[in-house]
Parts: structure tokens; sequence; C-alpha cells
């Protein structure tokens, strides 16, 4: 299941209420990879004291960023004097990254990742019913996960069946990778 909102709301206002700052890292799930919002933390209605962003932001060409507000820009150089960094980007990679930009709007990236993201899942549970592979398919956009249990009954992690099918996918040009306590979800971006 998703997370609610009002609780992603919650846990920002105790990060801030605790004195700390929130980081949105959109580095996998920016650029309309949700399909429902060009940022993850939009879906929360949160407004983050930094984003970060990578790849993506690209597509393939090295650039990343941290945007911030200017207030808490501000403080930082007052604190520590100016900043200075020599990977602070060229117009190269920012006319690259504003081309993605460009694209991904052209291209109603948000319906088509939403509509994707929806047919894989789909398929994915026609397809582990069918082979009566104990499992949960959960998603958004092109976010998706298959967690595999042993039963539905005990829930237990199969941490095993995990990575043989990792490693069968690879060996079939497909990259997924395992993630969670017990690496019994196959990650599927």
């Amino acid at each position: 299941s998703d997370l609610e909102p009002s609780y992603c709301q919650a846990l920002v206002s105790h990060t801030r209420a605790a004195g700390g700052l929130w980081i949105a890292d959109e580095v996998q799930s920016g650029h309309g990879r949700t399909g429902s919002h060009m940022w993850c933390y939009q879906r929360w209605g949160i407004t983050p004291d930094f984003v970060t962003m990578g790849k993506p932001m690209g597509n393939g060409v090295p650039i990343a960023a941290v945007i911030t507000r200017r207030k808490i820009a501000d403080k930082f150089v007052q604190k520590h004097g100016v900043f200075f960094s020599t990977f602070g980007g060229n117009p190269v990679c920012v006319a690259a990254a504003h081309a993605v930009l460009d694209v991904l709007q052209d291209t109603h990236v948000l319906a088509r990742t939403a509509h994707a993201g929806e047919a894989l899942r789909a398929a994915m549970s026609v397809t582990t019913a069918a082979a009566a592979l104990p499992s949960h398919v959960r998603g958004v956009g092109l976010m998706n996960c298959l967690e595999l249990v042993t039963d539905h009954e005990s829930q237990r992690p199969n941490t095993q069946l995990a990575s043989c099918l990792k490693n069968a996918l690879r060996r079939r040009g497909v990259l997924v990778g395992t993630t969670g306590q017990h690496s019994n979800m196959l990650k599927i971006r």
C-alpha cells in the first residue's frame, strides 16, 4: 500500500520541529517516474527543504542538482562563506537537462508512465497467479516491486527465490534489483 499524505506531512512537521531539514531524494523517483506527479514528494503535498536529482536529469549526460530555498542557501553561505564546487555544471549539461524536461512535457510522460505501470503490474499479477507464486505486486507508475514470500499464510520472506529470479532475469538481459530488509523484493523500475 502507499503512504498516506497526512502521515508524510506529519513526518515533515516532526522533523522540522526537532530542528531538522527534509530532503527529497528524487534521483530514482523524480522526472515523472511515479506517473502521477513530476516529483515524488508532490504526491504527499510536501515542500522539502532540499531536492536532489541525478542521472535521469541529463538522460546520459553527466549532471546532477541539489535544490533548496534562498533562505537556506543564504544561511549556509553566511555560516561557511562562499560555496564553490568544481562540479558546478556547464552550459552543455544544463542544455541537456532542459531538453529532458521539454521532452517529458511534450510527450506527456506522466500519463504514459501511469498507463505502462498499470499494465506491468497487471501482467505481473497474472503471471505470479498462473505460476502459483506466493507474492505481492506493488507499485506506482514505473516504480514497482514484487515481494516474494514462502506462502500467503506465514508471509515469510523468500530471499532465495528472489535471488534466483533476479539472476535468471539478468541472464535474459533484464536488470532488476533485490531490496528490503530480507532482500526478498524485486525492485522493477
